[in-house]
């Protein structure tokens, strides 16, 4: 390159003017100049780690299909979790990058970037799995590029961080040291020094601060500096001007009585004199830039003292426009001595409208906080000639305040301690996949999977068939389908519901427990806002399942023994404990097998003691039914439709009284059908149709799913159904309309479906174990214990029905006489036909019209068939297992 002379220019002087520097900065000549400076390389690596970024979050965000989706499963394998995490770091390192001021080497901010995330990916696996599983370096490799692929972990690149951080320190050690590392390596990222970090996070706090201390002394009576620009403080430091002669200020007015702000000196005489000023704006200059904008600042000349006058009107306890007094010293009254000013008082208000509810919420220190700052409360204007320190004459309470009551904390509950394997899982279900899919092509169908869901205790094959076939030929496979996989038993769903796809549900290998703790914190039940709402389970894709019984309104959960049915209803039981205080949900338990429902003898939720027998079972669902029209009437006379609207109106109305939901829980309806079978579903019925806006709800629960036992008319009104794993397809339909209950597995497998769903949802019931319960109900019984209404109690034994002559009953007895033969023959021709009707009686037993039709006012009052329905047989009431019973009984007697 040709040799270029320098030219050498003679440094201009400096002129101010209005505090401005007026020099032009030193141009350096082509020689001088570097090519490819710094910051052009600083642009060229910000712009490659955005680009990255961008790229490595749309191929973790799109599966998508080909070579793009093995990149996307490379990529969760490899950042696990974090995948989401490191674009975003990327991009905010080009950004830190490309902003800065001081063009240092790129390569030191992007090796602080890498650092970091490597760092991020070890922490994630530290915090959410808190191992390395599998053996050997391979082992754990491809182990934790599984979980990566699950976003269960950090992937491959949290081994660097985690593997050494947790050999070296173990769990607690290695959390704690990579909080430090991320902290450590933010800093450098950024640039920031510790300094710099404190004082930014502590600037809310100093704002906030200086706000109460203004705010305090407009209160107090002093006077308050205004700040006169809202800037910064560093800001106001660096520009601070020299300081303003007192005479530049124009003199404050007398008779002005509030604070005058005036604009400080001119411009030119401001900052001519101030070295800091000065040098800045050489610095700039010689940058070739704008000095920054010359700040002024206002400030505040306090108010002169006002004259006092010469007789002046004593203005104290007088209240002022808003109500409130305040005792204001009168100048020159020496004798009083000074007092602070008087604060409004506080005082409860006594009218319901400003009553507050107890706030409803799982967490006990919450509840205790805003239980003690739950009273809303309101200024109270201060009467005349009252003194400062006067306490109000009385505070007047509407109403006494009820017991505090704390919500059961989820840590009374266990937590799952039995989760499969997530490297054996997957070498399951592509096992599983493999046998279905030859399976099907060797009987000539050819499918694809084109999904699996594995749940706690099946995986969900989802198949989409070939052009031409028909989905009836792979239902018809079913059977081969389950020997080849050597499965307990498949079932079909043929199609999924919104889905183009048949699905194959299979047991797995290894059965996970659903606890109750996992349903209560999951964000499902958490943000259900009905005190009704209860647990489930998880189903197939391991969803939580949330129900709401207000909705349903009434539910039968129905399934043969050790099938999972008294911990379903167990669990419903238990959700309520956890979501709703004793004044807001009642529940009455029935449990005609005594053992069931007895652990939660004593709880304060109860309304009445438990019901044993099934006659005051009977009396129990009477006092229901006439408290159910009760409740109408009141509603009526109120003006509300539903129990909701009632109690908005009681809030406003101390006439009225606050009603709570009632819940009946039934745990075997079989026996009570057996006892008093007419009056059990007379009560049921009615309820069932009236109930849910009365705020009553029913909980049927029976082992016995047949027809004799869930009738067609309580079938009819409670719509919603749990079917649990029952012994026929014939038990199944009489359920959920549909067979699929005979092949479930047990232990709380179920059909779940609530009104509304077409088909029902496969689900895992959930879990509450012995010790569970009885923690909860100690805490519970802790604070309070049941407390029966007597007149309730009372009013149950009155409705028990009652026999006609002592023949009210399937086991009881009829007089003695020429009909006894007549009576066991007719009950078992009404047996065997399933109806009977008076002209039927007569053929059979060759008897006249008279005879026949008093003995089937017999069978009537025994409860062995129905009432009439005009020309129609009446309906026979009971089974042949049952009539064999009473037919022994019967004669065992005689």
């Amino acid at each position: 390159m040709a040799e270029v002379k320098k030219k050498t220019r003679s440094k201009p002087k400096k002129k101010y003017k209005n505090g401005v520097i007026n020099e032009k900065p030193e141009y350096l000549e082509p020689e001088e100049r570097v090519v490819g400076t710094t910051s052009e390389k600083n642009r060229s690596v910000s712009v490659a780690l955005f680009s990255v970024g961008i790229l490595i979050a749309l191929m973790a965000l799109i599966p998508g299909t080909a070579g793009w989706r093995s990149v996307h499963n490379f990529l969760l394998g490899m950042f696990g979790i974090s995948v989401w995490i490191t674009p975003v770091t990327l991009i905010m390192t080009s950004m830190i990058i490309g902003s800065d001021k001081q063009n240092e080497d790129a390569t030191v901010r992007a090796k602080w970037g890498i650092i970091l995330t490597l760092v991020l990916c070890g922490a994630i696996q530290i915090f959410f799995v808190g191992e390395l599983p599998g053996h050997g370096f391979g082992g754990v490799v491809k182990a934790v590029f599984d979980q990566g692929k699950e976003l269960k972990g950090g992937g491959v690149m949290c081994l660097p961080v985690a593997g050494v951080l947790l050999k070296l320190f173990g769990k607690v050690g290695a959390r704690i040291v990579a909080v430090l590392g991320i902290f450590t390596f933010v800093l450098l990222l950024t640039g920031q020094g510790v300094e710099e970090f404190f004082k930014l996070i502590s600037k809310p706090f100093v704002l906030v601060g200086k706000s109460l201390d203004g705010l305090h002394s407009v209160i107090m009576g002093g006077e308050f500096e205004y700040g006169f620009d809202g800037k910064d403080d560093e800001e106001d430091e660096l520009f601070e001007p020299a300081p303003v002669p007192e005479k530049s200020f124009p003199p404050a007015e007398e008779k002005i009585a509030e604070p005058v702000i005036h604009n400080s000196a001119p411009e030119e005489d401001l900052y001519e004199d101030d070295p800091d000023y000065l040098a800045d704006a050489e610095a700039f200059a010689m940058l070739g830039m704008d000095p920054p904008p010359r700040r002024r600042r206002r400030k505040i000349i306090p108010p002169p003292e006002p004259v006092p006058e010469p007789q002046q009107e004593d203005m104290r306890g007088v209240p002022d426009e808003n109500g409130f007094v305040f005792d204001v010293p009168i100048p020159g009254e020496e004798d009083i001595p000074e007092e602070k000013p008087a604060l409004p008082k506080l005082k409860r208000t006594g009218s319901k409208q400003q009553k507050t509810e107890e706030p409803e919420t799982d967490d006990a220190l919450d509840m205790l906080i805003n239980r003690a700052a739950g009273a809303k409360v309101t200024l109270a204007p201060a009467k005349k000639d009252a003194e400062p320190e006067a306490e109000p004459e009385e505070e007047t309470v509407s109403e006494p305040e009820a017991p505090l009551y704390i919500l059961p904390g989820l840590d009374l509950l266990s937590l799952p301690d039995n989760r499969s394997n997530s490297a054996e899982a997957a070498a399951e279900m592509r096992e599983k996949a493999d046998t279905i899919v030859n399976t099907l092509r060797s009987f000539g169908v050819e499918v694809k999977i084109r999904n699996i869901y594995r749940g706690p205790s099946i995986t969900r094959y989802e198949i989409q068939p070939g052009a031409g076939v028909k989905v009836s030929k792979i239902r018809g496979l079913e059977d081969d389908i389950a020997l080849s996989l050597a499965a307990q038993g498949v079932r079909l769903e043929a199609p999924i519901p919104g889905k183009a796809a048949v699905g194959i549900e299979v047991p797995n290998d290894h059965k996970d427990t659903v606890t109750l703790r996992e349903i209560l914190s999951s964000s499902e039940f958490g943000s259900s806002h009905s005190k009704l709402a209860f647990a489930v389970g998880k189903d197939i894709t391991g969803k939580c399942i949330v129900g709401d019984i207000a909705k349903m309104p009434h539910v039968i959960i129905a399934g043969t023994t050790g099938s999972g049915k008294s911990v379903c209803t167990r669990s419903i039981i238990m959700s309520l404990l956890y979501n709703a205080r004793p004044d807001e949900v009642k529940i009455i338990l029935i449990d005609p097998k005594i053992v069931e429902f007895k652990i939660f003898d004593g709880i304060p939720h109860l309304l009445i003691p438990i019901v044993t027998e099934a006659k005051k079972a009977a009396g129990a669902l009477n006092w229901a039914v006439n408290e159910m029209m009760r409740r109408y009437n009141t509603f009526a006379e109120a003006g509300a439709n539903d129990l909701r609207s009632y109690n908005e109106i009681a809030e406003e109305d101390d006439d009225l009284q606050h009603m709570p939901q009632i819940v009946i829980f039934i745990d075997e309806l079989a026996d009570m059908m057996l006892v008093a079978g007419k009056e059990v579903e007379d009560s049921i019925c009615r309820l069932a149709q009236m109930g849910r806006a009365a705020g009553m709800h029913l909980v049927v629960a029976t082992q016995r799913p047949t027809t004799d036992v869930i009738t067609g008319l309580i079938k009819a009104n409670i719509p919603s159904r749990i079917a649990l794993s029952v012994m026929s397809q014939v038990d199944s339909r009489t359920i959920i309309d549909m067979g699929g209950a005979d092949k479930l597995l047990g232990n709380g497998d179920m059909l779940y479906m609530p009104i509304g769903i077409g088909k029902p949802v496969r689900v895992q019931g959930c879990f509450a174990s012995t010790k569970d319960i009885n923690e909860t109900l100690k805490f519970i019984k802790a604070q309070q214990t049941s407390e029966y209404d007597s007149s309730i109690i009372a009013a149950v034994d009155s409705y028990v029905p009652q026999t006609k002559g002592d023949s009210g009953s399937m086991d009881s007895s009829v007089e003695a006489g020429s009909d006894e033969d007549y009576i066991l023959r007719a009950a078992e021709v009404a047996v065997n036909a399933g109806q009977l009707s008076t002209s039927m009686l007569q053929r059979k037993l060759k008897l006249g019209y008279a005879r026949a039709a008093r003995i089937m006012d017999e069978l009537e009052d025994m409860g062995i068939i129905g009432e009439s329905e005009g020309a129609k047989p009446r309906r026979v009431l009971m089974s042949k297992m049952q009539f064999d019973d009473w037919k022994l009984r019967r004669l065992g007697d005689e």
